[in-house]
C-alpha cells in the first residue's frame, strides 16, 4: 500500500510481509511443532525477562537477494515490484531436551509440513535448507549452566512494493495528410 500525501516526495512504501509479519508466522509455526506451553519469543528485545526454561528465541540475522526484481502494473496508478529474498532465522532452544526438540526443529523444516503450514498462513514464505546444530555454553542470571541448542534456518520470502505510477490515459495527436508512394518519387 502507499502512503502518503500523494506527492511523490512525500510518499512512503510498506513492504509486504513486514519483518512483524514473518517474525509472527514463524512464531506460530514453532508453537505448532513445540511441546504445549513451551514460550517463543523474538530475540534481540529490551527490558524483557527470559521466560523460564523451555523457551525458544529467534532472531532474523540475514536477508540476501536471490533474484532479479518483478513488477506488475494496475493501470490505476500503482506499480507492484516483487522481490525474492533470502531470510536467514536463528531459532535457538534453551531448556532440558532442547536437543531432541532441534532435532525436530530440523526435520519439519525440510518436510513439507512447515510448506504446508506456511502456505495455509497466507505469508509468502518458502522454507529453504538449515545449518548444521549447535549446542553452545549458556550461563543464566543465576550463574547455573542452561542447555541451549541453536540452529539457522534459511526460508525464501517474497517481498512486495506497492509505488505510485503515472500512466497515460490519453495521448494528443493531430492527423496530417500525407501523400505516399513507395518507391518515392521525386
Amino acid at each position: 500500500m502507499v502512503e502518503g500525501s500523494g506527492n511523490a516526495a512525500d510518499a512512503y512504501y510498506v513492504i509486504s510481509p513486514t519483518e512483524s509479519e514473518i517474525y509472527t508466522a514463524m512464531r506460530a509455526w514453532l508453537i505448532a511443532i513445540l511441546p504445549a506451553g513451551m514460550a517463543v519469543v523474538q530475540g534481540q528485545q529490551n527490558r524483557n525477562a527470559a521466560p523460564r526454561d523451555p523457551f525458544a528465541v529467534m532472531v532474523i540475522i540475514g536477508r540476501q537477494r536471490i533474484a532479479t526484481n518483478g513488477w506488475t502494473y494496475d493501470g490505476e496508478g500503482t506499480r507492484t515490484l516483487t522481490e525474492q529474498v533470502q531470510v536467514t532465522m536463528q531459532v535457538n532452544l534453551f531448556g532440558p531436551a532442547s536437543s531432541n526438540q532441534m532435532q525436530m526443529v530440523t526435520a519439519l523444516w525440510r518436510d513439507m509440513q512447515a510448506v504446508d503450514f506456511f502456505r495455509a498462513s497466507g505469508v509468502p514464505i518458502a522454507p529453504l535448507t538449515t545449518s548444521t546444530t549447535r549446542q553452545l555454553g549458556f550461563e543464566t542470571g543465576e550463574r547455573q549452566y542452561d542447555d541451549l541448542w541453536t540452529v539457522d534456518l534459511t526460508m525464501q520470502v517474497t517481498l512486495t512494493t506497492r509505488l505510485p505510477q503515472q500512466f497515460a490515459t490519453s495521448i494528443p495527436f493531430t492527423l496530417e495528410e500525407v501523400v505516399t508512394t513507395y518507391p518515392p518519387t521525386e
